[in-house]
């Protein structure tokens, strides 16, 4: 999918929901706003890889917007940002990675592909440890926590972090444990799959 369409189902997915709970007239301002602050956070951001700047632009740029504008306006950015990664990015998260479990021998293309996107990808820095039955991920940088922290507001990287508790929390074929990421102070994102 390219840039400009995973960036559109972003906004799209954010649109339908603030749209929602905050109502016509403020949700539309919200989300108005909201797309210039991301044009103005990637515009001023010191990011030089493609890659990056395209992740950044497509996926973590318009929920920190949006939250950014929501705290701007004193609404409770908090409370909102908890309620869409619940109601909608969380499930949505979910639904992709439940959704392939029918796939023979899910646990290791799940590992595979985990191998591969975080090792092909310069979003993160990790080191992957796999044995038969279970693989460890452990992010020492991220992108998403890079971004939250150059914008001004790290705190936002959490509701990132949540998301992951969702996408890979009560899958049937891949247990998950994490006890510490880098969005809510830890060292590290310590990521452990297992069959």
């Amino acid at each position: 999918m390219s840039v400009q369409k995973k960036e559109k189902a972003t906004w799209e997915m954010l649109d339908r929901f603030f749209l929602r709970v905050l109502g016509e007239k403020e949700g539309t301002a919200v989300m108005a706003e909201s797309q210039e602050q991301a044009a103005s956070f990637l515009a001023s951001s010191q990011e030089t890889s493609p890659s990056r700047r395209a992740l950044m632009q497509s996926t973590i740029l318009p929920r920190v917007a949006v939250y950014t504008v929501l705290k701007r306006r004193g609404l409770d950015a908090e409370k909102l940002m908890e309620k869409y990664v619940r109601e909608v990015q969380g499930p949505a998260s979910h639904d992709r990675y439940a959704g392939l479990e029918w796939v023979p021998r899910f646990f290791s293309v799940f590992r595979w592909a985990f191998r591969k996107t975080t090792s092909s990808s310069d979003a993160w820095v990790s080191t992957f440890e796999e044995q038969p039955e279970e693989f460890d991920l452990t992010i020492h940088q991220c992108l998403w926590h890079d971004t939250c922290v150059s914008c001004g507001c790290p705190e936002v990287c959490r509701f990132f972090c949540e998301c992951d508790n969702y996408a890979f929390g009560d899958l049937k074929k891949v247990g998950f444990r994490r006890t510490q990421t880098l969005g809510t102070g830890g060292d590290c994102c310590d990521f452990h799959f297992y069959k």
